[in-house]
């Protein structure tokens, strides 16, 4: 995959801005099975189908993780690695979302690919701030912060920003959301990663420019 290619896959693996926690949104098997027979961009990268059109409305969380699961244990052995990560990086935000650490855990570790330190970071503070190891975090974020960014980084967000029409992400990428994890450490993820819990407080970066 070429950096322009990785950077939409980050942003979209970045971008899931689901709210609440009860799990109070039956899903029809007819409506399942569509969802289910989606090719993986339809699927995931999508932003307003998919399993969006149901994670992403309020109480759904629970279910839209239950549907993302049915989705790798249907087609994970049709599609790519690099993609099982990223439908297992929305799985486990929605199991944050909903509440359930020990399977967002779960899901976030099956999410460090060899050799990607920007990602491993960043998954290591997520995984932190939901275990409320502040030491650990400390540790992630530190080291999310010191990458440097990659070569031609600044051509890939010029051809990122002329193809989507929209501000690039800054490097380095998801420090944004891990210092709002870390100002709201002891909040639930959803209102932490939303940055619903801020007030006053402010990031230490600015957010990066799409939030699907």
């Amino acid at each position: 995959m070429n950096l322009l290619g990785a950077l939409a896959v980050l942003i979209l693996v970045s971008g899931c801005q689901a709210i609440g926690q009860a799990d109070t949104c039956p899903l029809p098997r007819e409506d399942t099975e569509r969802l289910l027979a989606l090719n993986f961009e339809q699927f995931d990268q999508d932003l307003k189908g998919g399993w969006r059109a149901v994670g992403d409305r309020h109480g759904c969380e629970a279910r839209g993780a239950r549907l993302i699961e049915a989705y790798i244990k249907k087609h994970q052995k049709n599609i790519p690695a690099r993609r099982v990560a990223t439908l297992n990086w929305h799985l486990g935000q929605m199991w944050a979302s909903a509440g359930d650490s020990r399977k967002a855990i779960a899901a976030f570790k099956a999410t460090k690919p060899e050799g990607d330190d920007a990602q491993n970071f960043y998954a290591d503070a997520t995984i932190a701030y939901l275990q409320r190891d502040r030491k650990a975090f400390d540790q992630a974020r530190a080291g999310l912060a010191a990458l440097p960014p990659p070569k031609n980084w600044d051509k890939a967000v010029a051809d990122y920003e002329r193809r989507f029409n929209m501000p690039g992400p800054v490097w380095p990428i998801n420090l944004d959301v891990v210092d709002r994890l870390g100002a709201c450490f002891d909040e639930p993820y959803w209102l932490a990663y939303s940055g619903a819990c801020l007030n006053a407080v402010t990031p230490t970066t600015p957010p990066t420019a799409v939030k699907p």
